[in-house]
């Protein structure tokens, strides 16, 4: 049986010949190292909207989170990855191991609703337009990773709603949407680049993780 990533690896070379736009541009995501993900505690997948990308050029983030993490984004998904993988120790325990953090995201992981990307910013009508193009082959993706946990950064509610049609979305207590997608417990979080403090939005994603209403999804 093929592994989880020559899966993805074939539903991206289909994916980037059904959509003329993607072809020499496509960015791969997915899985960033298959054995530890496998042996994760949590099988997290992360998603959010389009890579930011103005100069249009064809990448892998599985390659890119190889050897070194940069920029916020990042940083943001590294850190809650270790929180949910580790139990959420204290967030200053993180940089204070050295390797931790790149560590922690070799665990989980990610994809993108536009495998293309833009400039730094996102605009509703064009990620729905990607969204409606990519459903089928976003939820192929989905179907494969199988993750117990998915943590979205989405920003907008009618993109998270067309996403996950299937969800009841239910308030949290923390002022942030949860719900169940098939086997996974799905939590409605921040886009990793958001201007949050990263020891806030760490201590808040923990206290949905631990709630009862988290718990009895």
């Amino acid at each position: 049986m093929k592994s989880k990533t020559d899966q993805l690896n074939d539903l991206f070379a289909k994916w980037e010949q059904a959509v003329p736009e993607y072809q020499g541009i496509f960015v791969k995501d997915g899985i960033v190292n298959e054995n530890l993900y496998d042996i994760a505690p949590l099988k997290i997948l992360f998603i959010t909207k389009e890579p930011n990308n103005p100069k249009q050029e064809a990448g892998d983030f599985r390659e890119w989170w190889k050897d070194e993490l940069a920029f916020a984004f990042s940083l943001r998904i590294a850190e809650w990855s270790y929180g949910l993988l580790n139990d959420f120790p204290q967030y200053d325990e993180i940089w204070a191991q050295k390797g931790a953090a790149i560590d922690a995201i070799h665990h989980i992981a990610f994809m993108n609703i536009n495998k293309s990307g833009a400039g730094g910013n996102s605009e509703l009508k064009r990620m729905m337009e990607h969204l409606n193009m990519n459903f089928e082959f976003l939820h192929q993706q989905i179907d494969i990773i199988l993750p117990n946990i998915i943590i979205t950064g989405t920003s907008w509610d009618a993109l998270r709603n067309r996403l996950f049609p299937d969800v009841e979305w239910k308030n949290s207590g923390y002022d942030l949407q949860i719900g169940k997608h098939k086997t996974a417990k799905v939590i409605d979080f921040y886009h990793p680049s958001s201007r949050n403090a990263p020891a806030a939005s760490y201590s808040l994603l923990q206290n949905i993780v631990n709630s009862e209403k988290f718990k009895q999804l």
